[in-house]
């Protein structure tokens, strides 16, 4: 690549927290891990939280997980994988307690209780509005939301070529991959695993690409005792990932596994609970503390003279698919933060907030 060729940039973002995210914006459109992450055995109480942009829901599910730890909760901060700025979710976890989770249930991700009452309640943070104010700019909000939805549109175009791209990349590439090898490699790192009882998958997505642009959360490498960085060469880090997956089936491991957050159907990360081991596609934490792991060796690249031109156009028209989704995403920004400062001036957050008090009051018995 020549060296004046603009690079999408990936911002990794250290919370200090147990965060991912439980949806994506993919090549195949917007992808929902709600059902996997909120209807788990362990979460015995769901609260799905109702409103508008800018009502404060984001706020509202940070502060009743902050006093939850208060509390001596431990918390899961599940972030918005479109704006990462703002939380989707949040799951809560205490010895001896039935989990709690909140969760943000308006569009994309809509959630309608399904054991209404007696597991899922809904909390509307739309009593907290003035209607007539809203009214008043409803012309305004429909052509922002127009804007909004068409800029929506315009990057799941670019997102869908991406994904074309990376599979036209993996059909030319699939004859140079030394897959046994692979394979045989993979049973070599797993071998230093034990084995468990009871095969459990627990999905967490360590990336997003959004509002923000492409945004790495270092919660797996922060979290490892020992992580890996799995250094792709023309798409063999997904293969290799896929073999660990598989058997870590086999051998019935607890993992939190981390899909690609626009090819849906790769995984980019692996997250062993027991022994605190990660297999990692993309890179985070501090150099020093992990360690690397090349794939190149088993990609016969000298084999590829027939259609290495075609490979590497496949590569750039990725790159460049990626970059023009990006740009799409900036322009969601900009009607997405202009809607929200509509509904923020209709909010009554002097209310909304002693509800949150009153809330976790009996939430935590506090």
């Amino acid at each position: 690549m020549k060296s004046n060729e603009k690079r999408t940039v990936c911002t990794v973002r250290s919370t200090g927290e147990d965060s991912y995210f439980a949806a994506s914006n993919s090549a195949h459109g917007f992808r929902s891990y709600y059902p996997a992450c909120f209807d788990a055995a362990r979460i015995g109480r769901l609260y799905a939280v109702k409103g508008g942009p800018g009502t404060g829901k984001s706020r509202f599910l940070r502060d009743v997980a902050e006093k939850g730890k208060g509390c001596g909760w431990h918390s899961e901060l599940i972030y918005c994988s479109s704006d990462p700025d703002s939380l989707d979710g949040v799951v809560l976890t205490k010895p001896g307690e039935e989990g709690i989770a909140l969760l943000d249930a308006t569009a994309p991700h809509v959630y309608e209780p399904n054991r209404p009452g007696y597991r899922e309640e809904i909390i509307n943070l739309g009593s907290f509005w003035n209607a007539e104010l809203l009214r008043a700019k409803g012309a305004e909000i429909a052509e922002r939301n127009r804007r909004k939805q068409e800029a929506y549109r315009m990057a799941y175009r670019y997102l869908a070529g991406y994904g074309e791209m990376t599979a036209t990349r993996d059909e030319l590439v699939e004859p140079f991959l030394r897959k046994k090898a692979i394979r045989a490699f993979a049973e070599k790192w797993m071998r230093q695993i034990p084995e468990e009882t009871e095969f459990e998958e627990q999905i967490a997505l360590a990336r997003s690409i959004g509002m923000r642009g492409m945004i790495t959360l270092d919660t797996y490498y922060a979290n490892a005792k020992t992580a890996y960085y799995v250094e792709d060469c023309r798409g063999s880090a997904a293969v290799f990932l896929e073999n660990l997956y598989e058997i870590a089936k086999r051998k019935n491991l607890s993992v939190r596994v981390s899909y690609d957050p626009i090819l849906p159907e790769k995984i980019d990360g692996l997250f062993f609970k027991e022994s605190g081991i990660a297999f990692l596609a993309f890179e985070g934490g501090e150099k020093k503390k992990r360690r690397k792991i090349s794939m190149r060796r088993f990609v016969e690249t000298g084999l590829m003279h027939s259609c290495r031109k075609e490979i590497n156009f496949a590569e750039r028209m990725r790159r460049a698919m990626l970059q023009g989704a990006v740009g799409c995403f900036s322009r969601v920004s900009e009607a997405h933060f202009s809607v929200e400062e509509i509904y923020i001036r209709a909010m009554d957050f002097g209310a909304k907030e002693s509800f949150t008090g009153s809330f976790c009051s009996s939430l935590f018995k506090a």
